[in-house]
């Protein structure tokens, strides 16, 4: 089994329900594990095509984030996953969407959503 993992992507999103939520955008941190089951311990050769690239995950994560305000960080973490588990040789996800310095008492809010194909 083969794991890619991105960590803590930051990102500026439209996301949540509060008036200065809609107004204006927030820093985000995405995480992704990316399970592939069924991938070699070596790949065929060093070369990229031989492989689930990681900049899909990440650009795929991008382009979930800036299509459209989104209300809710469950809502954002599960369509990342969805588009995730749609890539070819995945057979897992895991996305975790953290919102930093939301309250002045703690480091942050996450949500973290997990999937397999069936």
């Amino acid at each position: 089994m083969r794991r890619i993992i991105l960590n803590k992507l930051r990102v500026q999103a439209s996301v949540g329900i509060l008036p200065h939520e809609l107004t204006a955008k927030q820093p985000l941190l995405i995480s992704c594990e990316v399970r592939m089951q069924d991938a070699p311990l070596v790949p065929a050769k060093d070369q990229v095509d031989h492989v689930l690239d990681y900049r899909r995950i990440r650009q795929l994560a991008i382009d979930e984030v800036q299509a459209a305000h989104i209300n809710m960080l469950e809502s954002l973490a599960g369509h990342i996953c969805e588009k995730i588990l749609a890539l070819p040789g995945v057979s897992a996800a895991t996305v975790r969407v953290d919102k930093p310095n939301i309250f002045p008492d703690c480091d942050g809010v996450g949500v973290e959503v997990s999937a397999e194909k069936v």
